[in-house]
């Protein structure tokens, strides 16, 4: 398919792998509504696809995603461009079969939090991934990187907004492997073709089992996204006790 986003299917001995590229390099694949709302479309489908093995997530040309576009214009304030976020991240948290981010370059804002979606991140040496949300007012960056690299290091990260490089991120554990430039999305496919060749049934219930482990992921990033949904839909940081929990209430001992 053409577009902001590329789709390929590279057949394996048994199924296929798919190949989801965010190509808008001109812009560092900023993700703009037209590209969020074709990326919700390609893994809604891909939640069904009985023959697929594996995703593979890919950024054309240097960097892997700058994150949202902020330059786009919008008539709702940017509002149904962070609902597709929301929709993207559960999408993809959620999808049965295992995901594989191979991130070069920038991974920024809402590219660092897609590549945190995925089961595994390959990043190139030269790789820098940031979570900005705390120096743009957007409450981002909890769910997913808590339950990656521990409580103290996601502090670290989302609350100063800085830049992490590819090595930190290696041996904090947000990225699980350390490659050279230009090699990410060959390590990142070597890892889900291997997978691939394991029991199918069992792959995806191993899967669901280590969401449900890793402290309810699945719970923790709808809650998170009730929080951007609320903003979005008022336009101003949302109340944890007065507008939340919409989903999902954390459990409280």
């Amino acid at each position: 398919m053409s577009g902001p986003v590329r789709v390929d299917h590279e057949p394996l001995p048994a199924g296929h792998l798919l190949r989801v590229t965010l190509d808008r390099p001109a812009y560092r694949n900023a993700m703009d509504t037209a590209l969020l709302a074709a990326l919700a479309d390609v893994l809604d489908a891909a939640g069904s696809d009985d023959d697929l093995r594996g995703l593979l997530l890919v950024g054309e040309g240097e960097h892997f995603s700058a994150g949202a576009d902020v330059r786009e214009r919008t008539d709702d304030g940017g509002r149904r461009r962070m609902e597709l976020f929301t929709l993207v991240y559960e999408l993809l948290t959620n999808l049965p079969v295992p995901t594989a981010a191979a991130v070069e370059g920038y991974a920024v804002g809402g590219g660092a939090e897609v590549a945190a979606a995925c089961d595994l991140r390959v990043a190139a040496e030269g790789a820098t991934i940031r979570f900005p949300g705390a120096r743009y007012g957007i409450p981002v960056g909890v769910a997913r990187t808590v339950g990656l690299v521990g409580l103290g290091t996601a502090k670290d990260w989302v609350l100063s907004s800085r830049d992490v490089h590819a090595a930190e991120a290696h041996e904090a554990g947000f990225a699980q492997r350390l490659v050279p430039d230009g090699e990410a999305e060959t390590a990142a496919r070597a890892w889900l073709t291997q997978v691939a060749t394991r029991d199918v049934a069992t792959v995806r219930l191993l899967k669901r089992l280590f969401n449900d482990a890793s402290g309810g992921l699945s719970d923790r990033v709808a809650y998170e996204n009730d929080a951007l949904r609320t903003q979005a839909e008022t336009g101003r940081l949302p109340d944890l006790d007065s507008d939340l929990p919409r989903t999902v209430r954390p459990r409280r001992r």
